[in-house]
């Protein structure tokens, strides 16, 4: 099967589990407690009513078989005893069930073994048979022959499916993992909590609930016995088997005394407990038979069969248990089998435990349902305000937005100005600066830019067309046009917010009026922040924001940390997982950025500490002042460290990092190599998450959407990932992704430094070479004598088949260092393509860049 195949196979059996789920859930639900609350029903009967049970040795002998069974039914007119459970021990009493002779009557209860006089049934004998009724038939009208077993038929299959579906949906990709299987990780909360509880316990019961399902079907349908009972034991059932003939009138009925003196005189004390059946009245009795359970047996059907001819009361067979075929043992110990009782008292306390965790599905799979519906009502909801705002990307309106974002930044604040616009009744058109037109701009009143400057005063790669046609193509007459700009970019380069100075420049050249002065704003920005609320209030600006910008920081538990080049020479580099802290889950995509929020190393705020502190007083200083320089840029020694002066301090930057999973991994993954300074001191970002922060620690982080490196997996075609060094994080999610969807056929050029020590997540891309996902896979590794190539060496060498990917639609998706890698494969892709070819494909969504 191909991976698209197997991918569809996936979805189509995630969306019956899910729909039988939510059908036959409560059923099975309600079969797993009744099931789980008859599991010990003798034990518990025997306990409720031991005098019953065990009234002491009589003063009497005992009554023979036949005396017993003539005594009882001349107590109950009407009945007769179908079945006699005679107990060897004489300080217990003997069980009869009573049927009717005429319909479906049906008495149970124990009788004194030395007169015969009924003691009654056993407190709970209602609550039992009502639990019997449930499980079987959902005590609905008409019982066995009723819809409640169809029902209940129904839900036993729907388990066989659950069962096998189950295991196929979460079938992990190192199958021989056994922690992937079976490890449960309590400390994961909300929607990640609900799938690990559904998925491994799951595995941990799968056995016992196929084994209960197939069983259960035994009771349901004839023609399932029938086939069971075919392929165990090469035989069918008889029609003598299964049916006597039935007479007019009570058929002669021979005496049993004579057979069970003869089957006590040949088995003495072997056995505690003997059967002894009867047929109805009106059928005969062809044989004599005894059911003899020995002392030490697992289960009530491990017994030995004796049968007895009725006419001469000799022994016509011995049927011993451990001589049977195991085809036949099972066929007689299905009952054994389906409340576990085969396996001995564990496999009892096995099948009674796991037939008690069947409501955890039931509610857990409700819950992710819901959390799925709610989280898909929630995206359509935002689709639905951005659409109307917008009023669809190049439709009417009275002001255009243009955007241009590299991290989905500009994007985002984009959306919230036409949304905010909105609420004031200003209708907005968002755009790419992309798409814009010389056209569009002359047919537009009022514009508004909202534009981020990359690298070094560059434009984002979507605004490279842009920057070419427009800024560089020309004078052109904007002067009926108002504008107005916000340029984002960060501080601490050179050429802050160069592209939107250059785009501000371009639109007063070409005569346009301003609506405002260019805002200017990097991050944290508050004054910035307040001059573009104000312009757009101008604008008409109604109150609102929504999306990336009000994302809030939420606490995030670190789960595991290993580094993926231990023995490297150079910097380490570290796969860090993490889960959300809470019940809400955030949401994210392939291409996404995580945001954090560090803190400082422990020792380099116990080192100003002590530069202040007297002597031996540290342990004075409050916990409050520790927790807010962890996490300020920490002032120099001397400065006074009152609490109102740390809380004055400048916080730490925030750090971004490339999501390195997707949101169906239930955990979010990082790729984080250490930075050290000068001095060999660890960076504060990496410092703190490679060696400071301990597993089990929070940390606070936000994902935001990335517009600029998500993709569309239905319009993309295939992908060609290039990258180095930790940037196989952003790759590596769209693959996952890719797997995810089951579209395969795509190709990673990757570039590191030894193949001996930096082959990150090696395991994983030779499953996805195997089954698909990956056509191709290049490296190159700088360090290694017989390589000592880069990943932009790789480009050059495979232009041809680059250039034919190209034309048959793929999306090239660059995540790596800015600095060398990004700009040389970039010049490499100018050199294969041409510079308005890869213009184009950024414009149209098709060449998407994560560099740092």
């Amino acid at each position: 099967m191909t991976a698209h195949g197997a991918q569809v196979t996936k979805r189509i059996l995630f969306q019956i589990h899910w729909f039988l789920g939510i059908t036959a859930g409560l059923v099975l639900a309600l079969m797993g407690v009744t099931g789980a609350t008859m599991s010990f029903e003798d034990e518990i009967s025997e306990a409720l009513s031991p005098r019953l049970y065990a009234p002491g040795v009589p003063s009497k002998p005992d009554l023979s078989p036949d005396q017993l069974i003539a005594r009882v039914q001349a107590d109950h007119p009407g009945y007769y005893i179908a079945r006699l459970d005679w107990e060897m021990a004489r300080d217990r009493s003997h069980s009869v069930r009573l049927s009717s002779s005429e319909g479906r009557g049906r008495k149970q209860g124990q009788v004194d073994r030395a007169t015969g006089a009924w003691l009654g049934a056993p407190a709970g004998e209602g609550f039992f048979h009502l639990m019997d009724d449930l499980h079987r038939w959902l005590a609905l009208p008409g019982g066995g022959n009723g819809i409640g077993r169809q029902i209940t038929a129904f839900s036993a299959i729907a388990l066989i499916f659950f069962a096998l579906s189950g295991l196929y949906l979460r079938w992990p990709r190192q199958a021989l993992d056994w922690r992937a299987w079976l490890v449960l990780d309590l400390r994961k909360t909300g929607r990640n909590l609900w799938r690990a509880l559904h998925v491994v316990i799951g595995t941990w019961v799968l056995l016992f609930y196929l084994l209960s399902a197939l069983t259960g079907l035994w009771w349901s349908y004839d023609w399932y016995r029938q086939g069971v009972i075919y392929s165990l034991t090469g035989k069918t059932p008889s029609e003598e088997g299964r049916r006597s003939e039935k007479r007019d009138g009570i058929a002669p009925r021979p005496s049993i005394d004579p057979a069970w003196t003869a089957f006590r005189r040949a088995t003495g004390n072997d056995y505690i407990w003997v059967r002894i059946t009867q047929p109805a009245p009106s059928q005969p009795m062809k044989t004599i038979s005894f059911d003899a359970r020995p002392d030490g047996a697992r289960h009530l059907r491990q017994t030995d069969k004796y049968s007895y001819d009725p006419a001469s009361y000799a022994l016509e067979k011995r049927d011993l248990y451990d001589r049977r075929p195991l085809g036949v043992i099972i066929t007689q110990s299905v009952y054994e089998l389906h409340r576990g009782a085969f396996f001995g008292l564990p496999g009892r306390i096995i099948m009674m435990l796991t037939s008690l965790t069947m409501p955890l599905f039931t509610v857990t799979g409700f819950l992710l349902y819901l959390s799925r519906r709610k989280r898909k009502q929630a995206a359509r909801a935002l689709a639905g305000d951005v659409a109307a705002v917008a009023g669809g990307d190049m439709g009417g309106g009275d002001l255009l937005i243009a955007y241009a974002s590299q991290t989905g930044t500009a994007e985002i604040r984009a959306r919230n100005a036409a949304q905010a616009l909105a609420h004031g009744g200003v209708r907005a058109q968002v755009v790419p600066v992309g798409r814009l037109t010389r056209d569009m701009l002359a047919g537009a009143q009022r514009i508004l830019f909202v534009v981020s400057t990359y690298g070094e005063g560059e434009p984002p790669d979507m605004a490279r067309g842009f920057a070419s046609r427009l800024l560089r193509g020309g004078a052109i007459d904007l002067g009926h046009l108002h504008y107005g700009v916000l340029a984002i970019g960060d501080r601490e380069y050179p050429d802050f917010c160069a592209f939107g100075i250059a785009v501000d420049g371009w639109m007063a050249g070409a005569g346009a009026q301003p609506l405002f002065p260019l805002i200017a704003m990097g991050h944290d920005d508050e004054a910035a922040e307040q001059a573009w609320h104000d312009a757009l209030h101008d604008l008409g600006a109604g109150a609102g924001d929504r999306g990336q910008t009000v994302i809030p920081f939420t606490p995030w538990r670190l789960v595991a940390r290993h580094a993926l080049n231990p023995d490297s020479p150079a910097l380490t580099a570290y796969h860090l997982q993490f889960e959300p802290v809470g019940t809400d889950v955030p949401e994210w995509q392939a291409g996404d950025i995580v945001e954090l929020h560090p803190c400082n190393a422990p020792e380099a705020v116990e080192a100003l500490l002590a530069s202040q502190a007297p002597e031996g007083d540290l342990i004075a200083v409050p916990a409050a002042l520790r927790a807010e320089l962890a996490r300020a840029m920490l002032p120099e020694a001397g400065t006074p460290l009152t609490m109102a002066a740390a809380r004055a301090l400048r916080p730490l930057p925030a750090r971004e990092y490339s999501a390195a999973s997707i949101m169906a991994d239930g955990v979010l993954d990082l790729v984080v190599r250490q930075v050290r300074d000068g001095d060999g001191r660890l960076g504060i970002g990496s410092g703190w998450l490679t060696a400071h922060m301990a597993p089990g620690e929070t940390t606070m982080m936000r994902v935001r959407p990335n517009p600029g490196f998500r993709t569309d997996p239905v319009a993309r075609g295939a992908m060609i990932l290039i990258g180095n060094g930790t940037g196989i994080a952003g790759l590596r999610a769209h693959l996952r992704a890719a797997a995810h969807d089951g579209m395969g056929g795509h190709w990673l050029l990757f570039g590191e430094r030894s193949r001996a020590h930096e082959r990150y997540f090696d395991a994983e891309l030779s499953t996805w070479l195997a089954d698909g996902t990956l056509a191709r896979l290049d490296r190159s590794f700088s360090r290694d004598a017989d390589c000592g190539r880069y990943v932009q060496h790789l480009l050059a060498d495979a232009g041809a088949e680059l250039r034919e990917r190209i034309g048959q639609g793929a999306t090239i998706l660059v995540c790596g260092s800015l600095e060398g890698m990004a700009q040389s494969v970039h010049e490499a892709l100018i050199a294969i393509l041409g510079e308005v070819t890869l213009n184009d494909l950024a414009e149209v969504g098709r060449y998407k860049r994560d560099v740092y």
